[in-house]
């Protein structure tokens, strides 16, 4: 019963330790990437290159799992 208690408790731990993100502001103009060892999720606002005097920008949003993109949404 005890093996299977510290069992769980491992478990436990090593899912906080892989799921908890570390955030992280990108010097972009905005964007804010959210870091754990397994996921990223990456919100996107990033300043384009100007065009005519206006100043845009790109927003929309990035998830990698394992370091693949899974899903890339923006209004480029």
């Amino acid at each position: 019963m005890k093996k299977k208690f510290f069992v769980v408790i491992a478990i436990i731990v090593v899912l906080v330790i892989l799921l908890t993100p570390v955030r992280m502001n990108l010097k972009d103009g905005g964007s804010v990437r959210y870091k754990a060892l397994v996921y990223e999720v990456t919100i996107i606002h990033q300043l384009a290159p100007e065009v005519d005097g206006v100043k845009p920008y790109i927003d929309g949003f990035e998830i990698k799992i394992l370091g693949m993109t899974v899903y890339r949404e923006t209004n480029e």
